[in-house]
This record gives structure tokens, sequence and C-alpha cells, in this order.
């Protein structure tokens, strides 16, 4: 009797599909379509467009697809953002920056570790751990916001948030900035930062409030290959000035292993500090 029951359950469910397939193929084809977070991206004047594949890609911002329907723009080295702006949820990376003064007598050697991810489309986050030398001088946190793009989706642009706690006098520095991206054509780009940056402890808020603006430009020579300048300006309001010149190299070496490196200068009121650099990327 057993036997025969079951049977017949197999049977009733078999007509069942018969009956109703087209809508179990279609309930099919949902369950298994691509995600919705994909499909619309709210801050965005228009979606993205990565149906042709499931994840994103490690390095979206040095790789040019004629399926994007967003900006292309590389990251900076030496003051990088959070995750390419646009970046989708999941994106994650750790990374390691190490800048070099070629004159030993002019500065001590900076590095400096840190983890990014990105919590939700257009939103992500970062913690860093500054060193000099081999001493840990403070913690960094930031936190980067994409609002949208425009001009037919060759700009793109944003906001950064940092927050920098040293860890030897305990003076808190935050820094707000504005960025914003524009790819020229298919090989040329640029990112342009605007912003502030301030000590909250110290009389002389004059002297501890600094504007920024930094600008690179970008040429992807190749596949895997994409040549830059970074500049980096900084003045307090009294007026001192620092003025960063970085030419650079960015070398994808597997699908989420990316190297960074280049030579330049720093132009402070006191010296002009030759000085090399280079970051090591893992994305996943």
């Amino acid at each position: 009797m057993t036997v025969f029951v079951m049977d017949t359950r197999n049977l009733c469910l078999f007509l069942l599909v018969l009956i109703t397939g087209s809508h179990v193929r279609s309930f099919g084809q949902d369950l298994f379509s691509e995600p919705a977070y994909i499909q619309n991206f709210g801050p965005f004047d228009e979606p993205f467009n990565r149906s042709r594949i499931g994840w994103p890609e490690p390095f979206g911002a040095e790789e040019l697809y004629d399926g994007d329907d967003a900006p292309r723009i590389p990251e900076p080295m030496v003051f990088d953002l959070v995750r390419p702006l646009g970046a989708r949820r999941g994106e994650a990376e750790v990374n390691v920056l190490g800048v070099f003064p070629l004159n030993r007598n002019l500065g001590e050697a900076e590095w400096a570790p840190e983890i990014e991810i990105a919590l939700a489309d257009g939103f992500a986050v970062e913690f860093e751990l500054p060193f000099e030398e081999w001493s840990l001088k403070s913690y960094k946190i930031a936190g980067q916001l994409t609002f949208g793009t425009a001009f037919n989706n060759s700009f793109i642009h944003g906001a950064q948030a940092i927050v920098l706690y040293d860890k030897d006098t305990g003076n808190v520095t935050p820094t707000l900035l504005y960025l914003a991206g524009l790819q020229f054509d298919e090989n040329w780009s640029a990112l342009a930062m605007v912003g502030l940056r301030t000590e909250l402890e110290g009389d002389d808020r004059a002297n501890r409030t600094e504007t920024l603006f930094n600008f690179s430009l970008f040429r992807h020579v190749g596949d895997y290959t994409t040549l830059g300048v970074e500049t980096n300006y900084s003045s307090s309001l009294i007026g001192g000035t620092e003025f960063r010149l970085m030419p650079q190299v960015h070398c994808e070496l597997q699908d989420n292993i990316m190297i960074q490196f280049g030579a330049g200068c720093l132009f402070t009121q006191q010296a002009t500090i030759p000085e090399a650099a280079a970051r090591l990327i893992y994305s996943f």
C-alpha cells in the first residue's frame, strides 16, 4: 500500500509539471536571474550594466569594457580612494602603500596596510594603520559615497570623509573631500579631489587647517597597464604649502593582484625631497 501511495504522489507531481511547465520555467529563470542590486543602482542616473559577469571585476577601474555605463577612473597611488567611485556591494581589497625618501637625511620611510570594503552599492569604508619606519603612528578610518554620474555617463562624483587619530599626541584630524572623475575617451581619464583638513587640538587653528587639491591624469596603454601622473597640493590658512608630483605605473599581475609604483618629488618650504613609492593590492 505504501508503494502505491508514493507512486500516486509522483504521478500527480509529474502531471502538475506538465500542466504548469511554462510557469515553472519562468520561476526558474527568475530564481537564477541577475541579482536585483546589480539591475538597479539607486544613487546613479542609470544602472550599471554588469550583465556580462556575475560578480564585480576586481580592477574594474583599470580596465575598459564596452558594456560599462559608468566612467572607468583609476585610483591614484599615494592619496587613493576607498575603492573606485561606483564600487559595488561586496567588493573588497587589502593593500599596502610604501613611500620612501631617496635621501635618508630628509625623512623616514612611511608605509600603511589597509583594508577596504564596499558595504553597499556606491558606499565603501576603509581602515588603515600608518607607520613611520617600524613605529605605528596613527589609526585611520574613512568612508566614501558615490553620488552618481552625468554627461552621458562620462562624469562621476562623490565624497570622502577621513578621520586620523594620532597615537602619540592624541590629536584627531578629520578630512572632508569632494571627488570628481571624468573619462575623456577609452584611454584618457582624470580624477580631482578638493577639500579641507584640520586638527581638532591646539591653539593656532589657521596653521592647523589646510585646503587640499589633488589632481591625477591617467592613460590606459594596454589591457593590463595604466600610466598616470598624480599631484597632491596642501596649503594651510596662513600660507604654508606642500606639493607632491608622482608619475606612476599601474600593472595588473593577475585577476586579483595589482602593483603600482612610481618616483617623484615632495616640495616643501624647507626642502625638495625626492621619493619613490609603491602599492601592492590584493582584491577579492
